[in-house]
């Protein structure tokens, strides 16, 4: 029987149709018991038969965020867990454990409860016996991300409402929340086991090794892994993380335009 209170929502487009049918594979694999409604909202309806009971097909020349817009209009239940067509499961799912976060949701009114805790949260929200869940701080730098996660489906919808791509939801949602009462949530371990297999249009090497690992096959014609000048470029980002706090360089990635990812 379906869950009347929350929907899974696969993001994709086009250009990342090749990305599908492994996503597929490794969700029947790793997730055969999903209780949820999965929809899947692209631009054009992918040809294969994949894992979705439902596919939101918008029609090419809108962006990430009106397609992320119009999905939700259809969906009628209060939650919806957001996903990205590369993040693909790693091991089982555990869906008594996703079932208590949803409670917890629901209990806490959270506007949404991460089930990674990336970044790392500041402030405590409640006991370890309620699950020891973590609050991250409103206008903070990744406050608001892709994340795999747990959303009150008006929250989100007001959130992607005027954005257009995955850089504009995320850097500039976290700084746009100041008023929201409900809690952003996170939980102490990453509960969902995925990887994010691919990164800025390429496969990471993690990715790559998942694909080997189930015995999936796949033509790397279609994308490959980084190339050097991009290594060096992700590299040198990385060490600036290391050691700039992410509020100050996210404000000045909003201020300048700067970062944006390679996803429309």
């Amino acid at each position: 029987m379906t869950n009347i209170d929350c929907t899974i929502l696969v993001c994709s487009c086009d250009k990342y149709v090749d990305l599908l049918e492994p996503f597929a594979v490794l969700w029947r694999k790793y997730w055969p018991d999903c209780p949820f409604e999965t929809v899947l909202v692209t631009e054009t309806k992918p040809d294969q038969e994949l894992c979705f009971n439902r596919v939101v097909a918008c029609g090419k020349g809108g962006n990430w965020c009106d397609r992320l817009v119009q999905a939700l209009e259809t969906i009628s239940t209060p939650y919806v867990i957001m996903l990205c067509d590369d993040y693909y499961l790693s091991s089982t799912v555990d869906t008594a454990g996703i079932l208590l976060r949803l409670g917890q949701a629901k209990n806490y009114d959270a506007a949404n409860l991460r089930l990674i805790p990336n970044p790392v949260p500041g402030a405590r929200n409640s006991s370890p016996a309620d699950g020891g869940l973590f609050e991250y701080r409103k206008n903070t730098a990744y406050c608001i991300a892709t994340q795999a996660g747990i959303w009150n489906r008006e929250f989100l919808l007001g959130l992607a409402r005027g954005k257009s791509s995955i850089w504009e939801f995320e850097r500039y949602g976290s700084f746009q929340i100041g008023d929201e009462q409900r809690p952003l949530l996170v939980t102490p371990t990453k509960e969902f086991p995925f990887i994010d297999a691919v990164h800025k249009g390429h496969w990471e090497k993690f990715g790559v090794k998942c694909l080997a690992d189930n015995n999936i096959d796949y033509d790397f014609s279609k994308r490959g892994l980084p190339p050097f000048k991009v290594r060096v470029v992700e590299g040198l980002k990385a060490l600036v993380f290391a050691v700039v706090p992410n509020n100050w360089i996210v404000r000045v990635q909003n201020a300048f335009g700067l970062g944006a990812k390679e996803r429309k």
